[in-house]
């Protein structure tokens, strides 16, 4: 009978967050992973600023001058340049950094890159309509979209294998152990005029781990990471065909998603 009654809180516990994490977007908001420190490759780092009634990401600037936009409205394609590793800060965490150390760990911030341009690629080739088509080299019709990786924190596989099974004993508090097991990737970007050079945008943003009672991403160190390139290439390509007053929907801190 307790084993059964613990199942069942267990099971209340679970739906209940998720009615709470799902429907409310200040909650939302609250448990996204904060803001990661700009990096140089950002070259208006003072006038950053926020608009998530628009765009989720942490920080965003654009040119107040609308001449610069008004040029760039004829571009009809987008180049996307290979991902800068140069801005790449160290791991912060003790346990996914020992883990890298010893070699549990593979440090993939070049496989990372390359998935990130390719993923933002895919996004307008996959779209049902693309403000640009996609082009292989810049050229006078395009924009050039620029990123740079600023942080990759792997997930730890052995923390979160640790932290699963004590859910199973001590219950859903065990997930305080996220704490120390959790990963976090960071991106910048910059969209500019391919023909005058003109930057048109900036962008930052920083996804941890998704909250999950169980999934298979816990115990992949770049599982949650892959994750998040893919919304954040959705969510770009979104944002580019959509008017001034259509909100470009967040990511969810929260996934039932067992994959």
């Amino acid at each position: 009978m307790m084993g059964m009654a613990y199942f069942s809180l267990r099971a209340a516990f679970v739906w209940l967050a998720l009615f709470v994490l799902c429907s409310c977007q200040s909650t939302n908001r609250l448990l996204k992973a904060g803001a990661a420190k700009p990096s140089p490759f950002l070259e208006h780092q003072a006038q950053l600023t926020t608009y998530r009634e628009r765009l989720p990401f942490h920080k965003f600037w654009w040119p107040t001058d609308r001449s610069a936009i008004n040029r760039a409205a004829k571009q009809t394609s987008i180049y996307i340049a290979p991902v800068r590793l140069d801005f790449l800060r160290q791991i912060k965490k003790p346990l996914p950094r020992k883990e890298v150390e010893t070699g549990s760990i593979l440090r993939r911030e070049r496989e990372m890159a390359f998935l990130l341009r390719n993923e933002f690629g895919r996004a307008f080739l996959r779209s049902p309509a693309p403000r640009y088509r996609l082009a292989s080299k810049p050229n006078p019709e395009s924009v050039t979209l620029e990123l740079a990786l600023v942080e990759l924190n792997p997930t730890s596989p052995k923390g979160n294998a640790v932290k699963t099974g004590l859910k199973f004993v001590v219950g859903p508090i065990a997930g305080l152990g996220s704490l120390l097991t959790a990963g976090n990737i960071a991106i910048e970007g910059k969209l500019r005029n391919t023909r005058t050079g003109e930057l048109l945008f900036e962008f930052a943003d920083n996804q941890g781990d998704k909250m999950t009672f169980y999934s298979l991403r816990d115990f992949r160190p770049y599982g949650h990471a892959t994750h998040a390139i893919t919304e954040w290439a959705n969510q770009f390509e979104e944002f580019t065909r959509t008017p001034a007053n259509v909100r470009v929907k967040p990511s969810l801190c929260f996934t039932l998603d067992p994959l």
